[in-house]
């Protein structure tokens, strides 16, 4: 496999290549990361990458694929959320530096089935503030990575 193409894949390949271990969920995480790391500058999508809790999924999702036991299609595949959703032990600001601070105890419903699916999480994405009409004065706004002169969107514009 291209590693230089694998972000491309659907999910439905990614899983199969996972579950078939022909891609491991640790050196996805790390391609991953890095991928982040080297465009994230420019394109503003992450709030917040959570590098060591995915690395951490990561290596415990390819400890159960390789028992076979699978949780699900999304086991082992690398996502985010955007972050209004509530994610234990993780700052969720909403767009909002009102909030930056703000951890929640508890996951959101959709986190919290991404997590017992054993999807990893590569971190929070950016949005409008409380995913209303706009980015917040002091938050850059995504860039969209096809054509930076296009509107990435709104409230999902990470």
């Amino acid at each position: 496999m291209d590693s230089g193409e694998i972000h491309y894949l659907e999910i439905a390949e990614l899983s199969r290549l996972l579950a078939s271990r022909k891609v491991s969920p640790v050196e996805l995480t790390r391609q991953m990361l890095h991928r982040i790391e080297r465009l994230d500058p420019q394109l503003k999508a992450y709030a917040l990458v959570t590098p060591e809790l995915a690395l951490e999924q990561a290596r415990e999702a390819e400890r159960m694929i390789g028992r076979r036991q699978i949780l699900s299609l999304l086991h082992g595949v690398p996502i985010a959320v955007k972050d209004l959703c509530w994610t234990r032990g993780i700052a969720t600001a909403a767009g909002m530096p009102l909030h930056r601070d703000f951890v929640p105890d508890t996951d959101a419903t959709v986190v919290r089935k991404l997590r017992e699916a054993g999807a990893i999480l590569l971190g929070k994405l950016q949005l409008t503030e409380g995913a209303f009409a706009d980015h917040h004065p002091d938050i850059a706004p995504p860039v969209n990575p096809w054509h930076r002169d296009y509107w990435s969107g709104a409230s999902s514009s990470g």
